[in-house]
């Protein structure tokens, strides 16, 4: 039996596929998931994780149709014919070598109607799978506009898919958000960090630097300084941004 947190709400998953299975999905307002089958009243899925957000994946099986429903009844009822077939001869005592013969014919058949029901379950898999994250979005958030195709996490951690920690936002609204984020901040300071005080292998001096900045408020493309300074059109943009030698003034 699950046991729900205070406050926590469940809805059915709704798919947009038509299915064999006997299972049901749940989500919940506090970023869990949960499987309902005919031998479980409901089971938290844990799923995996892809670029660190939690995902669902599953198997589902369209239906046989009615003319292969046919065949695999028939194959069943030769199945249980030849089990019938060795417990028959087991209980008259039949000699060792018929037995054998019988269980050989069985276990030949058994493999064989194996090896067909892996090809027609293979026709019959739907491969499912969903972010967590949006799955909670869709269910408890209100309807996105057109524009809005990102869901955030508020909090920047993406293992808290609680509705109340979800937004949809538009690619720019989500752009702005994502900088923000403490592990964004932390690696931009790493990487002035990094370039403050350069390296005696490094391309670019504070001297270089002062001239790279003055020539840049001379309106020089980045084109032209990367090739006159032999490093990356991303090195030039960073300085111009501050993000690489930031405390370097330009030369007067």
């Amino acid at each position: 039996m699950i046991k729900n947190f205070p406050g926590e709400k469940w809805k059915p998953v709704k798919f947009k596929f038509k299915y064999d299975n006997d299972l049901k999905f749940e989500v919940s307002n506090f970023g869990r998931v949960k499987s309902i089958s005919k031998n479980s009243d409901g089971n938290i899925l844990k799923g995996s994780i892809t670029n660190g957000y939690p995902v669902i994946r599953s198997k589902f099986f369209r239906a046989r149709d009615e003319k292969k429903q046919l065949k695999f009844d028939k194959i069943k009822k030769q199945g249980f014919k030849l089990a019938a077939k060795v417990k028959k001869l087991t209980l008259e005592k039949a000699g060792k070598s018929v037995i054998a013969a019988a269980t050989k014919e069985l276990n030949e058949f058994k493999k064989a109607v194996s090896l067909k029901y892996k090809a027609d379950e293979k026709t019959r898999t739907i491969y499912y799978h969903v972010l967590i994250h949006r799955l909670v979005a869709d269910y408890f958030l209100p309807k996105p506009t057109k524009n809005q195709v990102v869901v955030a996490h508020l909090d920047f951690n993406k293992l808290n898919n609680r509705a109340s920690n979800l937004k949809w936002m538009t690619l720019e609204e989500n752009y702005a958000h994502q900088k923000k984020s403490p592990i964004v901040i932390a690696e931009k300071k790493s990487r002035i960090g990094r370039f403050n005080g350069g390296s005696p292998t490094a391309k670019l001096t504070e001297t270089k630097v002062m001239l790279l900045k003055k020539l840049l408020n001379q309106n020089k493309t980045v084109r032209q300084l990367a090739k006159k300074f032999k490093v990356t059109d991303t090195q030039i943009i960073r300085i111009k941004k501050g993000e690489n030698w930031g405390y370097v003034k330009a030369a007067k």
